[in-house]
C-alpha cells in the first residue's frame, strides 16, 4: 500500500469527504492540516496553486478535489460494484455537491451579512432550489430496491456526500421543513454517521483541539 498525504486547511471544506472515504475505506493516510499563514510559503509547489493536494508515495501529486474523491473511492471500494453503479454513484455525488452551491452565500459573503436578504435566500433555498435536487435523490433512494444505501448494498461516495451536504445545510432547516419532508434521506444520514469508521473518525476529531469538522448532529 502506498503512502497517501493529503493536504488542506484545518476545516472541513474541500477535503472532508476525502478524509473520511480514507476513513471508510480503513486506508491509513497523513492528514496534513496547514494554517492559512502557512499557505503562502507552500502555494508556489502546488500544482494548481491550491488545495486540497493528494500526495501518492511514487507517484505526481493530484490536485482538484473531484478528481481526489474519485481516486480514493475507487481505491477504498466506494465506487460501486460495477460501471452502471460507478457511473450512478458519481452523477449523484455531483449533484448533491451542486445543491450545497446556492446555499454559500447563507453562510458567507455579503449575503450573509444582511438578514433580510439573508432570509430571504433561505425561504427560496427551502421552498424552491433544494427540493429540485432533494426530490431526486429520494425518488433514486426508493428506486434501490428498499436499500439502505443510495446505489447498492452498502455505503458509497454519494451516500457520504450526502451526509456531509446536509450537515452543512442544517443551519437552514430552521423550521424542520426539510427534515419532515425528506425523512428517508435524514435516515439515510444517521446511517451513515453510525457506521463504525464514520463514528470513529468523528471521536478523534471531537477529542483534538486543533481540528474543526463538521457537524455530527445532522
Amino acid at each position: 500500500m502506498p503512502k497517501y498525504t493529503l493536504t488542506y486547511f484545518n476545516i472541513p471544506g474541500r477535503a472532508e469527504l476525502s478524509r473520511l472515504l480514507f476513513s471508510l475505506g480503513g486506508i491509513e493516510f497523513e492528514d496534513k492540516r496547514i494554517t492559512h499563514a502557512e499557505w503562502p510559503a507552500l502555494k508556489d509547489s502546488a500544482p494548481l496553486k491550491q488545495l486540497p493536494i493528494l500526495e501518492i508515495e511514487g507517484q505526481d501529486p493530484i490536485c482538484q478535489s473531484g478528481a481526489i474523491e474519485r481516486y480514493i473511492a475507487r481505491q477504498a471500494g466506494l465506487l460501486g460494484n460495477n460501471d452502471a453503479e460507478a457511473v450512478e454513484i458519481d452523477m449523484l455525488h455531483m449533484s448533491i455537491g451542486e445543491c450545497s452551491e446556492p446555499a454559500i452565500p447563507y453562510f458567507f459573503g455579503e449575503t450573509s451579512k444582511d438578514e433580510e436578504k439573508k432570509e430571504a435566500l433561505r425561504k427560496t433555498l427551502i421552498d424552491e432550489t433544494l427540493p429540485v435536487y432533494l426530490d431526486m435523490i429520494t425518488r433514486k433512494l426508493e428506486a434501490n430496491d428498499g436499500g439502505d444505501f443510495l446505489v447498492g448494498s452498502k455505503a458509497s461516495m454519494a451516500d457520504i456526500r450526502l451526509y456531509l451536504v446536509l450537515g452543512f445545510l442544517k443551519p437552514l432547516d430552521k423550521d424542520s421543513v426539510l427534515a419532515e419532508k425528506y425523512p428517508k434521506l435524514f435516515a439515510l444520514v444517521s446511517r451513515v454517521r453510525d457506521l463504525p469508521a464514520i463514528r470513529a473518525f468523528n471521536e478523534k476529531q471531537a477529542t483534538s483541539p486543533t481540528i474543526w469538522t463538521h457537524s455530527k448532529d445532522v
